[in-house]
């Protein structure tokens, strides 16, 4: 029976098969005509074309990198360099690019690798990958190496994408402000510590969070660690020296930020963060309103906040949120709705007060106690005519949330789910809340 790769095989070979075919052809006849070089040279293009147009589709498969071991060494080149994306899901794929460690990937621009284990050794072993044309590095394993960023700093200055997936906290921030400064196209830093039982008691100190605020291309930023108020505050007072030399923002083109901070440190960072318009704020303490500071950041299309702790919330602090005229996503919640609950003197006219400013809202996730009653869902409804989806933690009245209530008008036109207390005995359907007994009649 023929491998699996016998596909991969003919391809493999059909380029070269023509190749010597040609050859074999014009080096036979009689080169007497002008227009025989003519048509050798156009041969020989055929065939080039050929090979870049149905060789390129072959290698541009992330794992296409094995088949290079059925390839005769003295070709393997030929290959490798045509090579843009690779992926490593297992030891033994991995053994595989360290026995290539002789070819030139000159093209390979993503690369995507799970490793059990990484020693300083196999990182040695993997230097032939980190090339100038890298643009995107992914790496899931137990931790980042030192070993990993230093080869990246020195081969591949062209980074534009990094994301490490471990499930062990960095001992220290230093290497990674010394990376930070020495990639300047780099546009998405995430660091993805989410599998981890534990969470991390460490910190971003002021020279990582400056190093992160003077990165000019940077857009998307994801880091397992708290910004501290230290830090906040030394950041803010080094960018305020340097603004009174020279016109310097900090993070001038971050767009989308996951940030853990303590409630305090908030009002400090957010002056940092006007560009900003996907943000998943972790709030780590309940010493100061979180809230209250975040009507700065009018850019905000998505704001996700998550308290570790309980905490109330001044009604005002929400209806400072007016000024997010942009916003299509908000979501509040708690990290646990027993041990850290959220409760806040919200009402209706709050409500009431805030809803003409959000015209684009699509998702509302209230996870907040507070008394929102039918009058505020009124208001939501009149004004947020694009909300698609809708939670909240209130004492509403389902009676009142009746057709007749409404006068059987539409609420909700492109409503696709809606949970709030107390919402047995009601279904929607068709826009209209229904008794479950009414609609069985």
């Amino acid at each position: 029976m023929e491998p699996p790769y016998g596909a991969a095989v003919v391809a493999l070979s059909l380029p070269e098969l023509v190749s010597e075919i040609l050859a074999f052809y014009f080096n036979a006849r009689d080169w007497r005509r002008p227009r025989d070089n003519l048509n050798y040279a156009a041969a020989i293009r055929v065939n080039s074309l050929w090979f870049d147009c149905g060789i390129e589709h072959l290698w541009a498969i992330p794992d296409a990198f094995i088949y290079l071991r059925i390839v005769a060494p003295e070709r393997r080149q030929i290959y490798a360099s045509r090579i843009k994306y690779m992926s490593v899901w297992y030891a033994s794929e991995q053994r595989q690019i360290y026995a290539f460690h002789d070819l030139d990937f000159r093209r390979l621009k993503h690369f995507t690798a799970t490793v059990p284990s990484l020693t300083s050794l196999d990182v040695h072993e993997m230097r032939h990958i980190f090339v100038q044309s890298l643009q995107t590095f992914e790496i899931n394993g137990p931790h980042v190496s030192t070993d990993i960023l230093g080869l990246l700093q020195d081969g591949c200055p062209n980074l534009k994408c990094v994301r490490f997936y471990t499930y062990e906290h960095p001992a220290t921030t230093a290497p990674f402000t010394e990376f930070i400064r020495n990639m300047p196209c780099l546009k998405i830093f995430a660091f993805d510590t989410s599998g981890t039982l534990a969470a991390s008691d460490r910190s971003i100190d002021g020279d990582f969070l400056l190093s992160l605020a003077r990165s000019n291309e940077l857009t998307i930023l994801q880091v397992p660690w708290e910004w501290s108020m230290d830090a906040a505050r030394f950041a803010s007072r080094r960018l305020a020296d340097l603004e009174s030399y020279s016109n310097v923002r900090p993070f001038p083109s971050l767009v989308d930020l996951d940030l853990s901070a303590p409630s305090n440190a908030i009002q400090t960072l957010a002056p940092m963060l006007r560009n900003l318009s996907h943000l998943h704020l972790t709030v780590k303490t309940a010493d100061a309103d979180p809230i209250k500071p975040l009507r700065e950041l009018i850019n905000l299309k998505s704001l996700e906040v998550t308290f570790r702790y309980a905490t109330d919330i001044p009604g005002a602090s929400f209806t400072g949120l007016a000024t997010l005229t942009k916003l299509e996503c908000l979501k509040l919640k708690p990290l646990h709705p027993v041990l850290a609950k959220v409760t806040s003197c919200f009402s209706d006219v709050d409500l009431e007060l805030v809803a003409p400013c959000w015209p684009h809202l699509r998702t509302l996730s209230f996870g907040v106690r507070c008394v929102i009653s039918a009058r505020g869902f009124r208001s939501l409804a009149f004004h947020c005519r694009k909300l698609r989806r809708w939670e909240i933690s209130g004492p509403l009245k389902v009676d009142e949330l009746l057709p007749d209530g409404f006068a059987g008008a539409a609420l909700f036109p492109e409503l696709e789910y809606l949970r709030f207390d107390g919402f047995a005995g009601v279904i929607y359907d068709r826009n209209r809340f229904v008794s479950i007994q009414a609609s069985t009649i």
